[in-house]
């Protein structure tokens, strides 16, 4: 995927050199887009596996699958100034074990020492024998309101932005096939993120972004009984990649002449 969005973001830059050479005589007021997203960054650690890039989890055997899309309304408030409202689905999934795998992290030590201290109790600091495969899933919808500021005019279109939104979260530890659940809860979290992005029209009212978005709120999950009927989890973890890469393809529904 990140090979895919190279040869789109030179493709790009390339055709953006050959029509800035061009006479432009109208712009985009109103443009309404439509994003394929790859989540990626620092992803959190889990009841069964610990923080680190999806390079490095899956030296762990811990892959990541990540994906979102998205919907973008623009509005040009100035010359160098736009305004927008986007809405975005973003999921990420961390393979986490086998069946019949015995695990133990920090966690599970800390919920063996808590909740196994009974007398005659056993002493089990790591989850043992697994009845299934298992993954962490988290699943956000996210609404977001920002602003744009182009370093440039023309068909080539530099910028930075800034937004703030509100996103409805869900948390899931479950089997492969999403038929048995150990645990889940869900939620909602505001907070802001930050934005770099390069347009370029390649017709009057059709432009192509390439970008980068960054940060991510923070959902609070916590679950009863997760593995056993004694261990409980109280963590923390973004609700999204900490670091999002995208392509967004606009359309003005209508255009205006430059002065």
């Amino acid at each position: 995927m990140r090979k895919i969005l190279s040869v789109l973001m030179i493709s790009a830059l390339s055709s953006a050199f050959l029509y800035s050479q061009q006479d432009d005589k109208s712009e985009s007021k109103y443009l309404v887009g439509f994003s394929g997203i790859l989540p990626s960054g620092i992803w959190p650690s889990t009841a069964l596996s610990n923080m680190g890039t999806g390079s490095f989890l899956s030296s762990q055997n811990h892959p990541v699958k990540s994906y979102g899309m998205g919907v973008i309304i623009q509005r040009k408030i100035i010359r160098h100034l736009n305004i927008y409202i986007d809405m975005n689905l973003y999921d990420y999934n961390i393979f986490l074990a086998k069946q019949g795998a015995d695990v133990q992290t920090s966690w599970t030590e800390s919920e063996g020492a808590a909740h196994w201290d009974e007398p005659d109790a056993p002493q089990i600091l790591y989850v043992h024998n697994l009845p299934t495969d298992v993954h962490f899933d988290m699943q956000t919808t996210g609404i977001r309101a920002g602003g744009r500021f182009f370093m440039l005019s023309g068909k080539i279109r530099p910028w930075i932005g800034a937004g703030f939104g509100y996103y409805v979260w869900s948390a899931n530890y479950f089997n492969g096939d999403n038929k048995k659940t150990y645990g889940s809860d869900k939620g909602s979290v505001i907070g802001a993120t930050y934005q770099a992005g390069l347009d370029l029209e390649i017709f009057p009212g059709i432009v192509i972004t390439a970008f980068a978005d960054g940060a991510s709120p923070v959902a609070h999950y916590q679950m009863k009984g997760l593995f056993y009927d004694q261990w409980n989890i109280d963590w923390h973890c973004p609700v999204m990649g900490t670091t999002r890469y995208g392509i967004t393809l606009s359309f003005a529904p209508a255009a205006h002449k430059k002065n």
